[in-house]
């Protein structure tokens, strides 16, 4: 029997969870799966060996394993395989295939772009954005970002789009700010690169109600549910079956655990 489990980051903050979890069960309902489950990677129940556990008493034979992530960063390269391998230990029978994050999709700069119409902007408008990023250690994903900031930028036809990250990479996110106070334009949008609410979007409503400042900052709503979305999560389910299938080259996995 086919079975997906969906892996979310998961946060401290309750809301943040749920928002995952309500995103995953409305996609689930466009995916021809009979076994669906989600889980957390950290911070969260029910974690990875759970989450493989249920699977595997509802019948699962073969698993797609899906990170919901933005990037293909360390959670995604490192941190979740780590856990699966160790969840993983008593079930050797399982066949287990491990898809791909969201990564550069033009899907997402219409949501992207939809965030910042709901703060008043409009094409054209004279307004700077700054991007900001959860962060990492990875290279690759640093560079992501940055070609997505590009992306961004010619996509929604916007004068300028830096990029800021709230851990383990720069220019920090106050540091990002910072840059922003010198700008000419008249309002500067600062749109997160987050699928879900959590301390880190508190962080940044903080950072920017404390700003000493003559120039309006807007902050935008993080990413959250949205069919764009929803649309993508389905296609690295359906990519990953086919992977496991042999039907499709292997870029469309990241690990195989068989």
């Amino acid at each position: 029997m086919q079975g997906v489990l969906y892996i979310g980051h998961g946060s401290r903050v309750q809301e943040g969870n749920r928002q995952f979890e309500n995103f995953v069960k409305d996609t689930m309902s466009m995916i021809d799966i009979p076994v669906q489950e989600t889980c957390f990677l950290e911070l969260a129940d029910p974690g990875i060996s759970e989450g493989v556990r249920r699977c595997k008493e509802k019948g699962v034979t073969k698993l797609l394993v899906i990170p919901v992530l933005l990037l293909t960063a360390g959670h995604a390269k490192q941190d979740i395989p780590e856990e699966l391998r160790k969840a993983l230990v008593p079930y050797p029978e399982l066949e287990v295939s491990y898809g791909r994050p969201f990564g550069i999709e033009e899907k997402i700069f219409n949501v992207l772009e939809e965030r910042l119409r709901r703060e008043g902007w409009k094409p054209g408008d004279e307004a700077d954005v700054l991007l900001v990023g959860r962060g990492s250690s990875d290279p690759e994903a640093i560079e992501d970002f940055h070609t997505i900031c590009h992306k961004f930028k010619e996509f929604a036809g916007l004068s300028r789009v830096e990029a800021s990250f709230l851990a383990a990479a720069s220019p920090s996110f106050p540091e990002g700010l910072e840059v922003m106070k010198k700008t000419k334009a008249k309002t500067v949008y600062v749109l997160p690169y987050l699928l879900f609410t959590g301390v880190l979007i508190q962080e940044m409503e903080e950072a920017i109600s404390s700003l000493e400042t003559n120039v309006p900052f807007r902050l935008c709503s993080f990413l959250g549910y949205d069919h764009e979305l929803a649309d993508i999560l389905k296609e690295r389910v359906l990519e990953c079956k086919k992977a496991q299938e042999g039907k499709l080259e292997s870029h469309a996995v990241i690990a195989s655990f068989t």
